[in-house]
């Protein structure tokens, strides 16, 4: 469920980003019940891979 709204974004980033997008020039927030945390920049980088 999560995995999917974070790619479902990423993708949806995709569309409008002019460039390459990568872990150094794009931020995701994830915000649940333990509070709001951002992903790591190794973590962007492991689902930009996914979707590429």
């Amino acid at each position: 469920e999560l995995e999917d709204a974070i790619h479902t974004a990423i993708l949806t980033l995709k569309e409008s980003f002019e460039g390459q997008m990568t872990e150094d020039n794009i931020e995701v927030g994830i915000c649940n019940e333990a509070g709001f945390r951002r992903l790591t920049p190794t973590e962007v980088k492991d689902y930009l891979a996914a979707i590429a």
